[in-house]
């Protein structure tokens, strides 16, 4: 869905988007874990823990890096070049295990939109995390973005 920069505050408390269902594997965990140094090399010992979930559980923050690339794909925001910059997050819980093999899809709806100054806004949207198959969501996690419009430069 596109969106008016200028028009989000409008939006607050709508469901901005609704992503397909993306499957997840293994490959992806591993991929994750060798990206964030997860790796034997580094850790000096094998990066298994022994957790009772085994070695078939997604990382949770792979699971929350998910929210750049579903907000990349699924929410266009209007504005002539602007650009968002992850501003942090303001709560993120972990409610329901998910497992290579799985199908997982995020709900993002626009919780809060302040302006930051002409052109800046900060914008906080809660991501719902579901796992296709279970009622629990895996992951909930209220992020916040700060878009930015390029200021023209006073040569101009």
């Amino acid at each position: 869905m596109s969106y008016p920069l200028a028009e989000l505050p409008a939006r607050v408390g709508t469901e901005l988007f609704c992503s397909d269902w993306i499957p997840l594997n293994l490959e992806d965990e591993q991929a994750f874990a060798s990206a964030t140094l997860l790796r034997e090399d580094f850790l000096g010992r094998p990066p298994s823990n022994g957790d009772p979930y085994g070695e078939n559980l997604l990382s949770g923050f792979l699971l929350l890096s998910l929210l750049v690339a579903v907000h990349k794909r699924y929410l266009d925001v209007e504005a002539d070049t602007a650009y968002g910059l992850n501003y942090g997050l303001e709560k993120v819980r972990f409610l329901h295990p998910v497992m290579a093999g799985q199908k997982v899809r995020i709900r993002a709806e626009l919780l809060d939109v302040k302006e930051r100054g002409p052109g800046r806004y900060r914008v906080l949207t809660r991501n719902v995390m579901e796992v296709e198959g279970s009622e629990t969501p895996a992951m909930v996690a209220d992020w916040l973005t700060l878009f930015v419009e390029p200021q023209e430069s006073a040569d101009e």
